[in-house]
């Protein structure tokens, strides 16, 4: 995808349900009611709490500074299975933000601040979390084919039922962790982290 070809969403007339090859910035209005696919795109500094951007399954776009506060990306009752294939969140907002069921592949989450995002049922595929700010994040009945998570703080996070095993959290902040035995079964840890998930498994450490 190359900027200087994407032509401002506001100069484009959409009479599909396919959106491609678009940029839109905090200046442009658009709805995004009647779309259900998002393709070679680009977008900066958008409120998608203004234009809800839910039910739409993406491929090579970029966010940047974007806020997704209280979007349900798949909707149950009006679509299902959406994918995000190549995308990158940058410097987003993430407060409540509802990832379930969705197909994550080649997705990288950049320096990103969040609360409350629901990741359940949620496959991960080639996907990064890097440098983000996470805090009561929810991973259950996840299929974490392969994550990478570095440099980040993932406070009070909730994974049940949603293997780790081989994810490397050396260089993370996992405080409050919420979990069950064989979801961190294989999950490579510090010694800190070891000594409080120890704690956490009911272990005693002399």
């Amino acid at each position: 995808m190359k900027l200087e070809t994407l032509k401002p969403i506001r100069e484009v007339e959409i009479d599909t349900e396919i959106l491609d090859d678009v940029k839109m910035t905090e200046e442009d209005t658009f709805y995004f009611t009647s779309i259900t696919e998002c393709n070679h795109s680009y977008f900066e500094k958008v409120d998608f709490t203004e234009f809800p951007f839910e039910n739409i399954s993406c491929y090579d776009v970029v966010f940047k500074n974007c806020d997704f506060s209280n979007i349900v990306w798949n909707r149950e009752d009006r679509f299902s299975g959406s994918s995000l294939h190549s995308v990158t969140f940058d410097h987003c907002k993430m407060v409540g933000t509802d990832f379930g069921n969705c197909l994550l592949k080649k997705v990288t989450f950049q320096n990103c601040v969040g609360r409350y995002l629901n990741f359940s049922e949620v496959t991960f595929q080639d996907v990064c979390i890097d440098s983000c700010q996470f805090q009561n994040c929810v991973l259950q009945d996840a299929k974490c084919k392969k994550l990478e998570i570095k440099d980040s703080e993932l406070l009070e996070l909730e994974v049940q039922h949603a293997s780790l095993s081989g994810i490397d959290v050396t260089t993370c902040v996992i405080d409050g962790l919420k979990t069950d035995l064989e979801s961190i079964r294989g999950m490579i840890v510090n010694p800190e982290q070891a000594l409080s998930l120890s704690k956490l498994l009911g272990i005693i450490v002399k």
